[in-house]
């Protein structure tokens, strides 16, 4: 039967049950800080490669323009992030001052999590993962 071999096999389905589980370990550890796992990914990369394009940022993270404009209305609503206008009919997105002292402020509750989903996924996982990840970035844009 197909949803046998689809529930037994399946990559996609078991990537999104693990990203579901991933998602509530940080959800839970960043919760004291205001903070969802979605918006600190999101505050991560501003902070690293901002001022950037919304656009772009969106394309870096591969993510769907609606959840990337969501989770940047949050940033910006409590002052981690603010949107300027750049060139011509471009926007810009900055981190705050408040927004990278809170990704300093989340260090131990993040490394919590990190620990955690460790301890799930086991060091070989971990591994492959990121290997998997460096090949989707390469180029600077997951494709």
């Amino acid at each position: 039967m197909i949803a046998e071999t689809i529930a037994r096999d399946c990559i996609g389905v078991r990537i999104r049950l693990l990203n579901r589980v991933v998602t509530r370990l940080y959800d839970d550890a960043l919760r004291e800080h205001g903070l969802k796992l979605a918006q600190m990914n999101l505050l991560t990369a501003i902070a690293l490669r901002g001022p950037i394009q919304p656009a772009r940022l969106g394309r870096l993270l591969s993510l769907e323009k609606s959840t990337l404009s969501r989770n940047l209305r949050v940033l910006e609503a409590n002052g981690w992030a603010n949107t300027r206008a750049g060139v011509g009919n471009t926007n810009i997105v900055r981190a705050t001052a408040a927004g990278k002292r809170l990704l300093g402020d989340t260090r131990p509750a993040w490394r919590k999590a990190q620990e955690q989903v460790r301890t799930l996924m086991g060091a070989p996982a971990v591994a492959a993962l990121a290997e998997v990840v460096d090949r989707i970035w390469q180029d600077d844009a997951p494709r």
